[in-house]
């Protein structure tokens, strides 16, 4: 008998069900550990840099609280100088992500631009007290270190501002000084309740860091100096 010719309605044998293979690795995921990794150690570094001072810090300790072995901070940095340097424009671009992020000015008075931008700055400030005591360190020893930070990173942010300072003072919004200086005091008055924050604490009796107590720095600042 003639084998039955296949048509398109014929049934055919199942195919065997391919072999399940793994799902593959995420993209990216050993970059965004190293990353994690890196900033870390970063973020340890400036807390013992803030603390200690460049000469005072250890590779060992800041390795041992960012929980890697000090040959990788070698590794990656090649030694303190380095991950000094690096830790230092890590710094000053998370500042300027935190403190511009999705902040429009469009509609702004320069009145009000100026308070919005001093509650971001006190609310940055008692995040990250280390940023101001870390360049305070830097000013007392002075040298190459702070002057490369100085022309690099710090002046553009300080230039900056220099504009709406001097509007406000022309509208009388802000006392008539010397622009350089009232940035300073103005720095130093949102800065210093949490670079001396245990002197803060052991003399109010108060936790500075608080969400409260930061709302009324900002208050505090905001009030002394606007007219």
């Amino acid at each position: 008998m003639a084998a039955r010719k296949k048509t398109a309605d014929t049934p055919t044998e199942p195919a065997e069900p391919a072999a399940l293979e793994p799902p593959p690795r995420k993209p990216g995921v050993r970059q965004e550990r190293l990353q994690k990794t890196r900033e870390a150690i970063l973020q340890s570094a400036l807390d013992h840099f803030a603390v200690y001072g460049f000469e005072g810090a250890s590779i060992r300790a800041i390795a041992a609280k960012a929980g890697v072995n000090h040959g990788m901070i070698r590794h990656i940095y090649g030694g303190k100088d380095e991950l000094w340097r690096q830790a230092v424009v890590y710094l000053f671009e998370r500042a300027r992500a935190e403190l511009t992020q999705d902040f429009d000015r469009k509609g702004l008075t320069d009145r009000e631009a100026f308070i919005r931008g001093m509650r971001r700055y006190v609310h940055y400030c008692a995040r990250h007290p280390e940023h101001a005591r870390m360049m305070i360190q830097q000013s007392i020893i002075a040298g190459p270190k702070l002057t490369w930070a100085a022309e690099e990173l710090i002046r553009a942010r300080h230039t900056v501002y220099l504009p709406l300072y001097e509007r406000l003072k022309a509208s009388g919004d802000l006392p008539d000084v010397d622009t350089s200086s009232l940035i300073f005091i103005i720095s130093a008055a949102c800065q210093m309740t949490y670079v001396l924050a245990p002197e803060v604490q052991a003399l109010t009796g108060r936790d500075p860091f608080a969400p409260e107590a930061v709302e009324r720095h900002v208050d505090a600042v905001v009030k002394i100096f606007l007219r």
